[in-house]
């Protein structure tokens, strides 16, 4: 398993807040749950969904539409 650099730049920062650490590190995780989604958005769905994650999976849904990724190709 690799780990995002950036986690590790929030992590040696200082003086920061806990709010912030939590800031800094959710953008990360959206970041890449964004990134995962777009570059293969039929597998992130079903594990978002195999996950419980079935709102993240439904909101994501409603932002671009059902099974958007058919008509791309």
């Amino acid at each position: 398993m690799a780990y995002d650099p950036r986690f590790i730049q929030i992590d040696l920062a200082d003086h920061q807040e806990p709010t912030d650490t939590f800031r800094a590190q959710m953008g990360v995780i959206a970041d890449n749950l964004m990134s995962g989604y777009l570059n293969d958005p039929a597998r992130t769905d079903a594990m978002l969904r195999r996950d419980g994650m079935t709102k993240t999976a439904d909101r994501l849904t409603e932002l671009f539409g059902p099974r958007w990724w058919d008509r791309l190709s």
